[in-house]
């Protein structure tokens, strides 16, 4: 898939102070790539650069393999105006909600016909159809931010930049939004959504990059950041709350590692006898396992526990003791499950962590 924007190397300091190294990214034709990462990662910096706000203290930045750094008056302006963005929190400009998404079309000089066309499609596509004669300041917050989308997308962008675009939002306007961007993107217009919040960046993108205090720590599809991290950050952000500090015992086919007291199998990776490392497992591979029948030989790292806590939710998560060494293990368990096993808290229950589900992070 051909890319749109391409950053080589690029770096950002203020100050002397470094908020972006040696970013090595791709944005392509037609995909909705999120930024993931916690305040003060770099996410709106590195935003700004791409739209052309920011320039990178290092580094190039190419859009569609021609480098912008070489690009001048009206060849820039083009590039400019092929992207839009969407910001936090949106401005509105004094006046209706028509002139507000009308704006991007006349400065462009379109004819009143074409932009009255293109402004009604835009706000039909966010909901809001009827609203042209509205006071753009008299909006709720989420019905504000619906208008600055149609605002971005009426210019029909290549490139379209949302900002944390559902930071402020109550989650019934967040949801409304999250169906505009999957609309947006079946117009085949390329989008780059930031987010602190992984169940936005994992359910919406192709694909996530994670991104900490100014580096990329991985970037891929939704399923491999989450169930295959590479660091110790990505696990902990996209979820994994499994995470161990234990020591090599063996390495073979398979890799033996002692966690306090329990010794557990997972897959080959390199490392020497006594080596400390870092091993996690999502809840949700957890698996509570039947007394009642025999143990399936195929079956790795089954340990008995005792059920500590019960959390209420969509599904069940348990927190389970194993012996008393301290270790302590949470297991995201369908609540048909749980009801049909008779799981209650103080009980115990025979669970195993499967191999395979077994990941090593890098600190």
């Amino acid at each position: 898939m051909r890319s749109i924007v391409r950053l080589e190397g690029v770096s950002k300091r203020f100050a002397g102070k470094e908020v972006l190294s040696g970013i090595n990214l791709e944005i392509r034709e037609g995909e909705l790539l999120t930024l993931l990462g916690p305040s003060g990662a770099g996410k709106t910096t590195l935003m700004r650069i791409i739209n052309l706000f920011t320039r990178p203290s290092e580094g190039r930045l190419y859009f569609r393999d021609r480098d912008v750094a070489q690009l001048r008056g009206e060849e820039l302006l083009k590039v400019r105006r092929s992207m839009a963005m969407v910001f936090q929190k949106p401005v509105m400009f004094t006046g209706s909600v028509f002139y507000n998404v009308a704006y991007g079309l006349k400065i462009r000089g379109y004819s009143r016909a074409e932009v009255e066309r293109r402004v009604d499609e835009a706000l039909r596509l966010v909901g809001l159809a009827g609203y042209e004669a509205r006071s753009a300041h008299t909006l709720s917050g989420g019905e504000a931010q619906r208008v600055a989308f149609a605002r971005a997308i009426v210019i029909q962008p290549e490139l379209l930049l949302l900002d944390e675009p559902t930071t402020s939002l109550d989650p019934i306007s967040e949801a409304r939004v999250h169906s505009i961007i999957r609309r947006v993107k079946e117009l085949g217009i390329s989008v780059v959504l930031t987010t602190h919040k992984q169940h936005e960046a994992l359910a919406l993108g192709d694909r996530v990059a994670v991104l900490k205090d100014g580096k990329l720590q991985q970037v891929g599809p939704p399923e491999e950041v989450i169930y295959a991290p590479q660091t110790r950050f990505v696990a902990e952000f996209t979820g994994m709350v499994n995470i161990f500090e234990g020591v090599v015992e063996e390495v073979a086919e398979v890799c033996r590692v002692r966690v306090g007291q329990v010794q557990l199998e997972m897959p080959a990776f390199e490392a020497s006898p006594g080596e400390r490392v870092c091993v996690g497992i999502r809840p949700e591979e957890v698996m509570l396992l039947r007394t009642d029948v025999p143990l399936n030989p195929r079956h790795r790292n089954v340990l008995e526990g005792v059920v500590e806590e019960i959390l209420p939710q969509g599904s069940a998560m348990l927190r389970l003791r194993i012996g008393s060494g301290g270790l302590r293990i949470s297991a995201d368990v369908p609540r048909h499950v749980v009801e049909k096993m008779d799981v209650r808290e103080g009980g115990k229950v025979l669970f195993s962590l499967k191999a395979s589900c077994l990941r090593r992070l890098e600190e």
